[in-house]
C-alpha cells in the first residue's frame, strides 16, 4: 500500500471514528507552507473525491520575516491551484513576537473568513509530535487534567484531524507525492518554549526514556480526554447546588457548600464558570485556582486578579467570578436645605417630606425611614464614608466606628464607598439602607417628623431632581 493510499485510509478512519464533521461540511484549512499544513492540504484534497466537503485555504503572512514571509505565500498559492483548492492571505500585523499574540492574531483573521463565507470549521494541522509538545508544555505549566489531556480532535468549531498521524508520517506522504513545503526558520529558534521541547527535551526522552514516546503520550492524551470528560458530566449538577445568581459577565457561587466539596471538584467548578464567562479555556493554571482557594479564608471582601480580564471576588459567604471593572467615582457631597424635596446622590434619589402627623403605618423597606425632624440640623450633607466616622446605631446607647459597623452587616468592601452617610456636622444620623442613629428617634416628644424616601435609579424611571418642596428647581 502507498504512503497515499495509507494516509487516506488513515484520515478517513480517524474522522469517521470522532465524528467530525459530515458529508456536505465547509471546512477552512490553515495552510502556512510547513509540511503539516501542507498534508493537510494534500490529504483533504483526496478525502474530498471520497466525501461531499467544501474546502478552502487561508494562509496567514504575519509579515515577521520578510523574504522568507513572501515565499511561503507563494508555495502555498502554487500547490493550491496545483490540487484545485482556492486560497486566501490575509495579512496581520504583530505588535510583538510573543507565540500567544501570533495564535491570536491568527485564530481571529480564521474567524473573519469563515464568518464571511459561511463555512462551518477551522482545520488545523497539528499532529502527533504537537500533541506531545504541548501536554508537555501544560504539565510544565500546571494546566492540571484538561492540559495532559492536550489538543482534542474537535475544540468547538476547531478540528484537529491529523493526530493520529506522526510528523514523519505527514512529511514522508509529501516525499512520495513529490510535493515540496518550507521550513519556517523561527522553529529553529530555542528561546521558543515549544521550539525547546521538540529540539532538546523530547529527542533526550526518546534516546533515555521511551523511543516511541509521542505514540505513547497520544494514548495517555485521550485516556485523559475521557477521564475529563466524564468529571465535566459531574461538574454540571455540582454547579447546580452552588450558583445562586448569574448573567452574560458574573457568575456568583456559594461558599459554604463549595468549601465541603474535594479540592479537584472546586478546580473544575471554578474553571468551568470562567470558561463559560471567558469563553476560553486557556489560561487557567493550577497556582490561579491556589490564589482563588486562599479567598475561602480571608477575612471580609477579597479579590483575585486573572488573566482575560477576569477577577475572582470573596465577599463574606459568597465569590464572584466576573470580568474587571474600572471603579466607579465617589459621588461629591451633596448639601440638603430643609425646603429641598429631593436630591440625587450617586445611584440613588432621595425624597423629603415634613410631616406633622406620623404615617399609620411604617414601612419595612430599609430604604425608607422617619425620623425626628427637629433632632436634625439643617442644612446636611450627604457624602461617601470617611476615615474616622462613628454613629450611634437605632436600638443602641453607644457610638461605635462605621467601619465595623459596615463590616458586621456584611456590606463588601466594594460597595462601602458608594452608601450615602446623611451627616448633619454633628452627627451621623442615618447610614442608607442599613441604620439610622439612635439620637434622632421618634419618641414621645416629637412634633415633627421626616420622612425620607431613597430608590436606586436603574430601578426606577429617572424623574426631575433636586427640587424644593415649593416645587422650583435648585
Amino acid at each position: 500500500m502507498t504512503k497515499r493510499e495509507q494516509g487516506i485510509t488513515k484520515l478517513r478512519n480517524y474522522v469517521r471514528e470522532k465524528n467530525l464533521f459530515s458529508a456536505e461540511a465547509k471546512l477552512l484549512l490553515g495552510v502556512s507552507g510547513g509540511s503539516d499544513s501542507i498534508a493537510l492540504l494534500y490529504l483533504f484534497s483526496l478525502l474530498r473525491s471520497e466525501i461531499d466537503i467544501t474546502l478552502l485555504a487561508v494562509h496567514i503572512n504575519h509579515q515577521l520575516r520578510g523574504e522568507e514571509s513572501e515565499a511561503d505565500a507563494v508555495l502555498v498559492r502554487g500547490i493550491c491551484q496545483k490540487l484545485g483548492v482556492p486560497l486566501i492571505v490575509r495579512k496581520i500585523n504583530l505588535t510583538d513576537k510573543s507565540e500567544n499574540q501570533a495564535r491570536q492574531k491568527r485564530f481571529e483573521a480564521f474567524q473573519q473568513v469563515l464568518d464571511a463565507y459561511q463555512f462551518d470549521y477551522i482545520v488545523t494541522g497539528h499532529h502527533r509530535n504537537d500533541q506531545t509538545e504541548t501536554m508537555l508544555l501544560n504539565l510544565f505549566r500546571g494546566a492540571g487534567l484538561s492540559g495532559l489531556a492536550g489538543l482534542r480532535p474537535r475544540s468547538g468549531i476547531v478540528l484537529h484531524p491529523l493526530l493520529c498521524f506522526s510528523k514523519k508520517e505527514l512529511q514522508d506522504l509529501l516525499v512520495e507525492a513529490q510535493i515540496p513545503w518550507r521550513e519556517d526558520s523561527s522553529n529553529q529558534e530555542l528561546n521558543y518554549r515549544r521550539n525547546w521541547i521538540r529540539h532538546t527535551l523530547l529527542p533526550l526522552l526518546e534516546q533515555e526514556i521511551n523511543p516511541q514516546i509521542s505514540t505513547s503520550l497520544g494514548t495517555q492524551a485521550e485516556i485523559f480526554a475521557d477521564a475529563e470528560d466524564m468529571i465535566l458530566k459531574r461538574m454540571k449538577s455540582l454547579l447546580k447546588k452552588v450558583v445562586l445568581d448569574e448573567d452574560n459577565s458574573k457568575v456568583i457561587l456559594s461558599l459554604p457548600p463549595l468549601i465541603h466539596f474535594s479540592k479537584l471538584e472546586q478546580y473544575y467548578i471554578i474553571r468551568e464558570v470562567i470558561v463559560e464567562i471567558s469563553g476560553s479555556r486557556r489560561d487557567f493554571f493550577a497556582h490561579n485556582f491556589e490564589n482563588i482557594r486562599k479567598l475561602f479564608a480571608a477575612e471580609g471582601s477579597k479579590k483575585v486578579s486573572l488573566n482575560n480580564g477576569l477577577e475572582v471576588v470573596k465577599e463574606y459567604d459568597k465569590l464572584i467570578i466576573k470580568f474587571s471593572e474600572e471603579p466607579k467615582p465617589v459621588p461629591e457631597p451633596i448639601v440638603v436645605e430643609e425646603d429641598r424635596s429631593r436630591v440625587v446622590w450617586g445611584d440613588y434619589r432621595f425624597s423629603f417630606k415634613l410631616l406633622k402627623v406620623l404615617p399609620n403605618r411604617f414601612s419595612n423597606d430599609p430604604l425608607t425611614v422617619c425620623l425626628d425632624a427637629d433632632k436634625v440640623k439643617y442644612p446636611f450633607v450627604i457624602r461617601s464614608r470617611k476615615p474616622g466616622d462613628r454613629f450611634m446605631p437605632l436600638g443602641m446607647n453607644q457610638i461605635v466606628k462605621l467601619k465595623d459597623f459596615l463590616i458586621n452587616c456584611k456590606v463588601p468592601k466594594s460597595e462601602r464607598d458608594y452608601i450615602p452617610i446623611f451627616d448633619d456636622g454633628e452627627k451621623i444620623f442615618w447610614v442608607t439602607g442599613k441604620r439610622l442613629d439612635q439620637r434622632v428617634a421618634i419618641d414621645d416628644n416629637s412634633t415633627r417628623f421626616l420622612h425620607i424616601t431613597a430608590e436606586k435609579i436603574q430601578d426606577k424611571q429617572l424623574r426631575p431632581a433636586n427640587r424644593s418642596r415649593t416645587g422650583e428647581k435648585k
